[in-house]
């Protein structure tokens, strides 16, 4: 096996990690999916749905392609600390956006629990659960990415100063938006259309983190 550099490995995760799930998101729910239900609070009905041995699978990897993000995170926290500034506030909400990540995990795990043909358990409550778990994470990971951005605009110039100031306030927005989910369920029919595009942004947004950080394998 070659070797290959911490740069290179990183690089490589902040480039295909959130891109590779937003398409695989995409792909599941829009294409194969057809949309999903009307109403996303209905829970009984999300757990009825129909869903093919296909989507099945490939709602496995979008969890694993954001590990590889997690672990470019960790190697861009150290670039910033040799090269740049406030790496304490990187790695602080680096913490944030592993537990953003880990509420993923724990989403998809009841989201596969309650298609199972077994008794003794109500697929509609497990749904219920796991977007709750889903959206607390998607708390902690919108304050952490508001800290990583803040960070990494402190330490870059030009156009990637910009971009990483425009991806904080982007990262505000979704934290208003998961607020407004935590609170109430009335709104989700809304705030599920808006996501794709955050997380759409969010790709592009590390895909120019993962390019830079190549530059310097």
């Amino acid at each position: 096996m070659g070797n290959i550099s911490e740069n290179k490995l990183g690089g490589l995760g902040l480039l295909i990690g959130p891109g590779l799930a937003t398409v695989l998101y995409v792909v599941t729910f829009v294409v194969l999916g057809g949309g999903g239900v009307d109403d996303p609070t209905n829970f009984a009905e999300v757990a009825a749905q129909s869903v093919t041995s296909l989507q099945q699978v490939l709602w496995l990897f979008p969890a694993i392609s954001l590990i590889f993000f997690f672990y470019g995170l960790t190697v861009l926290h150290n670039d910033i600390k040799e090269n740049g500034n406030n790496s304490a506030i990187l790695r602080l909400g680096s913490m944030g956006v592993f537990f953003g990540i880990l509420g993923i995990f724990l989403g998809v795990a009841t989201g596969y629990g309650s298609s199972w043909d077994a008794t003794g358990h109500d697929p509609a409550t497990l749904q219920a659960v796991g977007a709750s778990i889903n959206t607390y994470g998607g708390f902690a990971w919108s304050i952490g990415l508001i800290l990583v951005t803040l960070a990494v605009a402190s330490s870059r110039e030009g156009m990637h100063k910009v971009f990483a100031y425009v991806m904080t306030l982007v990262a505000a927005v979704n934290l208003i938006i998961v607020v407004m989910d935590l609170l109430s369920p009335a709104n989700w029919e809304t705030t599920v259309m808006i996501y794709p595009i955050i997380y759409i942004v969010f790709s592009l947004w590390s895909i120019t983190l993962g390019l830079n950080l190549m530059k310097k394998a």
